[in-house]
């Protein structure tokens, strides 16, 4: 009994024509062979099992091939066969993973001085080359550059951000990409057909779906299901066969995933989801295949003809036309958006299946909420068919604009008391109407009579004050006349803080005779100038002047300290708290 062979080494490519997927490095390949013009070193990248080291033996056999047809080696010569049977002395494939050592290198420097035994060149693969250590390429660094006339190196890896730049630099780099999954389907109903293989289209797309790109791991997931049900009744591998064993996802069961998705109907994503984890489907691989189909149907939302893109077959590609048609682009996008930075997440969760259901809810929660571009456009559709007159019968809505009030006062002493931003003179206030009225009144009527007020002293030049927080309300004093600027937010503000201040201000107000208890201290006595905030107010006494009070702000921090020195102060404001601090004399 003949030792068995595994499915990837009996169909391994032996000349160019039957490498799958990677037509640019073979046509590269085989036009350096035609015209003469090969480099001496080479470097081929790409993930697992896509035919690295298929392509270098490929090229080598071609390089010694003693009758060479249009680039293609013979594969009947004494050098190809020697190669076939990997027991050629011109082809040397190194192991970089376990030859790493320095030691190694300088006995591989040393050899390609010899020449070649029967061939034109002498060869060296070296697979896995990002193993070699720093020290050791070093070594093979001046050889790779400048290899003698003879000699050859083809270097194979997958992971090209490993290689020294200096190696990468002196080699012609060559990034084999992954095999399209119609490509290794093809393939795989090839070999199933020559090796009187039963099995079904369904079986065959599943396992090429599960190779993610590799020729050799779908091959050898063919292996795994011949043996697995060699046993049976002779029948055919079906399709759900192949997705029990490897915990894939059926495609109708995607389709619904998906369809409740772009519906937005979470009840029945939800249920499905828990369907497939109690089956013990790999959530990981059902997240990769959510994506891919999302992707898949957004191509069909922006693309005429996506199946350049979509690595499906023709049933496929519609069936994804028909899911495209149930959303608007906008909300596949969004869901590919959410999605798409969740993978590596996924992964590390303790709860997969909880964590599943949390993204694609919230996908689809993001996905479907009410834009302002919605709304806007229904409001423009219902304005275009006369739907909105109901909106011109509504009263306007006055908005609140600032109000000032300029209030001249002449022959009164000033009160200014400033309480929420409102500051306002004798109670005489409310006999200006016009406030309540308008939301801006430039010009109050005049007060002719200020009751017991009238004999109060003159304030000749007091200046305005300069540092207070709100410079711009600030009352400004002039020669026997006083302006009072009053700002609110709302004509109601207004009416409501005036009332206010004119009520505080009656209660501190002296009696009808003109009479007080301090007015003794303060008649008939001459003042000297005393500071008041910023500026300086000079009080001369009146005939028969009865009571006499002013204010401060402490807008200063020596405000309490003056006012405790002077006797004629009646309260001090406090700017920044808006509360009144009495002091008694």
């Amino acid at each position: 009994m003949s030792e068995y062979q595994v499915i990837a080494r009996k169909w391994r490519p032996q000349r160019f024509s039957d490498v799958v997927g990677q037509q640019h490095v073979v046509r590269t390949l085989k036009n350096a062979i035609n015209s003469g013009r090969t480099a001496h070193a080479y470097l081929f990248v790409g993930p697992r099992g896509i035919g690295k080291t298929t392509l270098a033996r490929i090229f080598a056999k071609a390089l010694n091939c003693e009758r060479p047809v249009n680039g293609e080696p013979c594969c009947e010569c004494d050098s190809c066969t020697a190669i076939m049977g990997e027991h050629s002395l011109d082809v040397l494939e190194v192991d970089a993973a376990s030859r790493n050592s320095t030691a190694d290198m300088r006995e591989l420097a040393e050899d390609v001085l010899t020449r070649p035994v029967g061939g034109r060149y002498k060869i060296y693969i070296i697979d896995e080359v990002h193993m070699l250590s720093k020290q050791a390429w070093n070594v093979l660094l001046k050889t790779v550059e400048e290899p003698p006339a003879h000699v050859k190196f083809i270097f194979a890896t997958t992971e090209v951000h490993q290689v020294l730049p200096t190696i990468i630099s002196r080699c012609q780099r060559f990034d084999l990409l992954p095999i399209p999954t119609s490509a290794i389907a093809g393939r795989l109903k090839l070999i199933a057909d020559t090796e009187k293989v039963g099995i079904d289209d369904d079986a065959i797309a599943a396992i090429a779906r599960a190779a993610d790109g590799g020729m050799r791991d779908a091959q050898s997931l063919l292996d795994q299901m011949i043996a697995f049900f060699a046993g049976g009744d002779g029948s055919a591998i079906s399709g759900a066969q192949v997705l029990s064993l490897f915990g894939l996802t059926d495609r109708k069961d995607l389709e619904n995933i998906l369809k409740a998705m772009l519906c937005n109907q979470p009840g029945a994503a939800v249920l499905l989801i828990g369907a497939l984890a109690g089956k013990g489907k790999n959530l990981e691989t059902l997240f990769d295949d959510l994506l891919a189909a999302l992707r898949a149907v957004q191509l069909c939302t922006i693309l005429p003809d996506p199946a350049e893109l979509i690595d499906e077959g023709a049933e496929a590609v519609a069936k994804y036309r028909e899911l495209a048609a149930l959303a608007a682009p906008e909300k596949v996008q969004i869901m590919l958006e959410t999605l798409s930075p969740v993978g590596r997440v996924l992964h590390d969760a303790l709860n997969k299946q909880v964590y599943l259901e949390t993204v694609l809810l919230k996908a689809m929660r993001e996905a479907h909420a009410v834009r302002i571009g919605d709304v806007l456009a229904r409001l423009n559709q219902l304005r275009s068919q006369d739907e909105l007159q109901f909106l011109d019968k509504l009263p306007v809505v006055q908005q609140s604009v600032p109000a000032q009030v300029v209030i001249n006062m002449s022959s009164a002493a000033p009160e200014v008391v400033e309480k929420k931003n409102v500051v306002t003179p004798a109670p005489a206030v409310e006999e200006a109407p016009a406030v309540e009225e308008a939301p801006a009144i430039e010009e109050a009527p005049a007060i002719e009579e200020v009751p017991a007020v009238e004999e109060a002293l003159a304030i000749e030049d007091a200046p305005a004050v300069e540092e207070a927080p709100a410079v711009e309300e600030a009352p400004v004093v002039e020669e026997n006349s006083v302006t009072v600027e009053v700002v609110a937010d709302a004509e109601d503000a207004v009416a409501e803080n005036v009332a206010a201040a004119a009520a505080e201000t009656a209660s501190d107000a002296p009696d009808a005779d003109g009479s007080d208890e301090d007015a003794g201290e303060v008649a008939g006595t001459e003042l000297p100038d005393e500071t008041v905030g910023s500026g300086k107010m000079e009080l001369t006494p009146e005939k028969n002047s009865g009571y006499q009070r002013h204010s401060i702000a402490n807008d200063q921090p020596q405000a309490l300290i003056e006012a405790a020195k002077n006797p004629v102060v009646h309260e001090v404001m406090d700017l920044f708290s808006g509360t009144v601090i009495d002091v008694h004399r």
